[in-house]
């Protein structure tokens, strides 16, 4: 009885698989011969002799089937279940019928890796994929200062863990190719309930439909607010893309906004010691605020103690003169520094104050960095700014009875808030 089922199971094996004639033929039938006689032993041997002679794909596909049989006849359904994958990995359309008639349960050891490889249509499940979470859709900048809209069409593979697979994602219908690319990303950042068949989870074909809409505009000044907000918490990245946000033209920023925003920009950047983009959005900035002023328009107070703060901090202006510790008879004169950099965050706050760092100037008037350290702060974030100003400045010596002489100073650095 068991010879005479083995050999039906044989011959439900889609047709492709009996195709193949010869020495692999041959020898998978000497393996049925044995699997029916329990040699299982000798049914290995000659399965593995069949796997070696194999030509053909589908040879390959049919040796694999019967070494999963023949590893659930020997009590290892974990055996079995990699020979089905084995299979199913070169043949994902493969299937084999009568399978329960040869032992029970193996005809669930072979679902149980088709429901890894099959997809199913929504008629074949008991339960269809549900998108659950995922983030909006990131709209085209072109797109989006041209207000389309429209619908869009969009078919993807949903695996047993809810995701989208890459591979057969596709963007069927949309009002704009300009939308393929990130509708493709949200799919993919998407998370779904998958569809189950039998309440196992199985992957499952869905196609989904958006409508596409242009988001409504952002107030400009309170993404600002939030920009301001984002570099406090010292997260300059944030700040960044909230004053893009701001500055973008679907947002209609007045005049003033604009300004506001290519302020908080620069902060931005020079947090980030970009200093060359500082530059650009600052000047842009203050070039408009000065056009703000001289047209006489009402800005707020809050856009106003910034800009001034701002330009108060980029003017090139010498530092006080040093106070010389001791008695000289002519004292060091500060002949150059670097420029100054106002932490983006107190400016924020306006938060100011003069920091008094203390320092040996040698013979020649360079500072001994060994030497440097703050004696007098009104705040520690003050501090590193001040030492590393003074560590670069270059001084004109001291001197006692005409001649140079190694001095200690304490140089003032006033950081105005406004």
């Amino acid at each position: 009885m068991l010879r005479r089922v083995l050999l039906i199971a044989a011959l439900v094996l889609p047709a492709p698989a009996l195709a193949a004639q010869g020495r692999t033929d041959a020898l998978i039938t000497i393996a049925h011969a044995h699997i029916a006689a329990r040699q299982f032993d000798e049914a290995d041997t000659a399965l593995t002799h069949a796997l070696g002679a194999a030509a053909y794909l589908m040879d390959t596909v049919h040796v694999f089937v019967w070494r999963a049989i023949l590893e659930h006849m020997r009590g290892s359904d974990s055996l079995a279940r990699v020979n089905f994958h084995s299979a199913l990995v070169l043949y994902s359309a493969l299937r084999v019928n009568g399978l329960d008639q040869i032992a029970p349960g193996l005809a669930d050891v072979f679902e149980s890796e088709v429901r890894r490889f099959r997809v199913y249509p929504d008629s074949e499940v008991d339960q269809r994929a549900v998108w659950v979470s995922g983030p909006k859709l990131a709209y085209p900048p072109d797109m989006l200062r041209r207000r389309v809209a429209g619908h869009a069409l969009v078919r993807a593979v949903i695996d047993t863990l809810g995701e989208a697979e890459g591979f057969g994602l596709i963007v069927l219908e949309s009002p704009d190719p300009a939308f393929d690319e990130p509708l493709q990303q949200m799919m993919m950042a998407a998370q779904f309930s998958p569809a189950r068949r039998k309440g196992q989870a199985v992957r499952s074909q869905v196609t989904l439909g958006f409508d596409l809409h242009p988001p409504t505009p952002e107030n400009p000044t309170r993404l600002i607010t939030s920009a301001r907000e984002q570099l406090r918490a010292h997260r300059p990245d944030s700040a960044l893309t909230l004053t893009e946000q701001a500055l973008d033209s679907t947002n209609q920023a007045t005049a003033g906004e604009r300004v506001y925003a290519l302020l908080v920009q620069g902060m931005a950047w020079r947090m980030k010691r970009r200093d060359s983009l500082a530059t650009v959005s600052f000047d842009a900035g203050v070039t408009g605020y000065r056009d703000l002023i001289a047209r006489g328009t009402d800005l707020a107070p809050v856009l106003k103690r910034l800009a001034d703060s701002i330009r108060i901090s980029r003017r090139a202006v010498p530092l006080e003169s040093p106070i010389v510790v001791g008695t000289v008879d002519e004292p060091p004169a500060l002949l150059t520094h670097p420029p100054i950099r106002y932490a983006p965050e107190m400016q924020a706050l306006r938060i100011g104050g003069t920091v008094i760092v203390e320092a040996t100037l040698d013979t020649t008037g360079h500072v001994l960095p060994a030497t440097v350290k703050v004696v007098q702060t009104p705040n520690p974030v003050f501090d590193a700014e001040s030492k590393r100003v003074v560590e670069a400045a270059v001084y004109r010596p001291a001197r006692v009875h005409g001649r140079v002489a190694r001095v200690t100073i304490r140089q003032p650095i006033t950081f105005a808030a406004y």
